[in-house]
């Protein structure tokens, strides 16, 4: 597709009538082997009377790209290095542009500022993978086949601040620009979730918190993940499940409510990586390892120490804010251990000595390993009760506070 200017589709939520579908070949929870590949819709889900929630992360092309330029100082010249990748794609722009964008020089003889970065010759083209051409002091890039192309830009970085000697404010650059042209032969889908959690098989994710969104990266014809700037994200994705899926606030999120979360890729190509997450609710956790710790505001920040039951602490500040946490260190469901914390809202705690303690502290839905339970207001005894409501999972101590 030939275009010269960017294109940006905006986010997509919708919700389908029910309807019976196919029943599942495989167990759509199962781990998902990185080496298989499959077309782009991927999972069944099971039938049923729930409607199926669609939630659509679509993809965004871009036509032109501006550089940040950081070059190094080679007597009283600038030079610079630029490595841009590039992907062929019927839906992907293969006229694009490369602007200057602005450079800082870094070097003890320079103060390190951004200024305004000028090409104004074009030499040494090496390559035939793209047609370069320099026009109004920006880079005509015509994308043709696979391969990579070298070309030197000669010009200038302005705005600058060298002794070279005296004051310079105009430094001369060559810059070596590469781009590395690769034919994109399918798609990687991972989630950020797999990484935090350890979680490379399966995903297990909390409902009432919010979640990373699955993304896609563009696979080269010989295996190796690539990212191409005139396709920042390269694939559409399409979330289904019988749960709601709502979009967050940033791009990259959303919440679910329980549900298996099935991963469409809007894509003939094949796709390998993560073929559906699963979303709890707390009544799946079958084990939460924790524990109660008591935060006390100190001289230089916070100090935080296990809850020894009937032992006393002293405040270092009780005008200030100390608090009890409940630290989860693992949950697990009976699909595996959960591969984000669970979330605040999760967690119910009463004191009966709310003169001491109140609870509870927060109502934070951030998924955090700290979850505030109480907020300790005064010196005196402190008695407490956490617990997951619908569950068996509680936590319990009494302890005191003094000056």
């Amino acid at each position: 597709m030939r275009t010269a200017t960017s294109l940006v589709i905006g986010l997509v939520l919708a919700a389908c009538d029910p309807g019976a579908g196919p029943e599942p070949t495989t167990d759509p929870t199962g781990p998902t082997d990185p080496t298989d590949s499959r077309p782009g819709s991927t999972t069944s889900l099971a039938p049923g009377l729930d409607p199926v929630h669609t939630l659509t992360f679509p993809a965004v092309l871009a036509a032109s790209h501006e550089l940040l330029t950081y070059a190094d100082l080679d007597g009283e010249q600038a030079s610079a290095r630029t490595e841009l990748a590039y992907g062929l794609h019927p839906d992907y722009p293969d006229l694009v542009t490369l602007l200057p964008g602005v450079g800082i020089v870094l070097a003890p003889e320079c103060q390190a500022q951004q200024g305004e970065l000028v090409w104004h010759s074009l030499a040494e083209v090496e390559g035939s993978a793209a047609r370069l051409e320099l026009r109004a002091g920006a880079l005509a890039i015509e994308l043709r086949e696979a391969g990579t192309v070298s070309a030197l830009l000669h010009g200038e970085l302005r705005g600058q601040d060298c002794a070279l000697p005296g004051v310079t404010t105009v430094v001369p650059l060559a810059h070596r620009i590469v781009l590395q042209v690769d034919r994109v032969a399918g798609f990687m889908v991972e989630q950020f979730h797999q990484q935090l959690g350890d979680c490379r098989d399966r995903v297990v994710l909390p409902a009432d918190a919010p979640l990373w969104a699955p993304t896609a990266r563009a696979l080269a014809d010989d295996d190796t993940v690539f990212e191409p700037i005139n396709a920042p994200t390269p694939v559409g994705i399409t979330l289904r499940s019988p749960g709601a899926l709502t979009a967050g606030p940033d791009p990259w999120s959303l919440t679910a409510e329980p549900g298996l979360v099935a991963i469409d890729v809007a894509t003939t190509l094949p796709v390998r990586g993560l073929a559906s997450f699963t979303v709890v609710g707390p009544e799946a956790l079958t084990s939460v390892d924790a524990a109660l710790h008591l935060r006390r505001a100190a001289g230089k920040g916070t100090l935080s120490e296990p809850i020894e039951p009937g032992t006393s602490y002293a405040l270092f500040f009780p005008d200030q804010r100390n608090t009890v946490e409940l630290h989860v260190d693992a949950a697990t469901t009976e699909l595996g251990k959960l591969c984000e914390n669970p979330p605040t809202a999760w967690f119910a705690s009463t004191s009966p000595t709310p003169a001491v303690c109140t609870a509870p502290a927060a109502s934070d839905d951030e998924p955090t390993s700290f979850i505030p339970v109480a907020r300790v207001v005064t010196t005196g005894e402190c008695r407490l009760a956490v617990e997951l409501p619908g569950t068996t999972h509680r936590w319990a101590t009494w302890f005191r506070t003094t000056p």
